[in-house]
């Protein structure tokens, strides 16, 4: 499973990308690289400096469009992702179960005969 940070950076990519263009989307993260030294893989990490050079490139409004849309495309991939996990943890569930049923038996066995 990926970091939080890897996440957020491959959310807001795509988010730029949906929103930009391949093009365009390279030529900022390149202009972002110059001036702040900040990679497109780092996003996630420097998450409050890409805000500010975001908001110094676009303004604020589009910063924010483009920052919620990320987050909400974040959210609906956690959520398919627990999801995901979570149909494993019913699995596990119900193997205990049998496991429990198989060993409740054994046990009554084991204390008839310690008793």
């Amino acid at each position: 499973m990926e970091k939080f940070g890897e996440l957020l950076s491959r959310t807001i990519d795509v988010t730029v990308k949906q929103m930009f263009g391949n093009s365009a989307s390279k030529l900022i993260y390149r202009l972002m690289e110059r001036q702040t030294s900040l990679k497109r893989e780092e996003i996630g990490e420097r998450f409050e400096a890409y805000q500010a050079y975001l908001e110094r490139l676009v303004g604020l409004r589009v910063s924010q469009i483009i920052l919620v849309a990320s987050l909400k495309d974040l959210c609906t991939y956690l959520r398919r992702e627990y999801e995901e996990v979570e149909k494993y943890f019913s699995v596990l569930d119900e193997l205990y179960e049998v496991k429990f049923k198989l060993l409740t038996p054994l046990l009554r066995e084991e204390r008839s005969v310690c008793n």
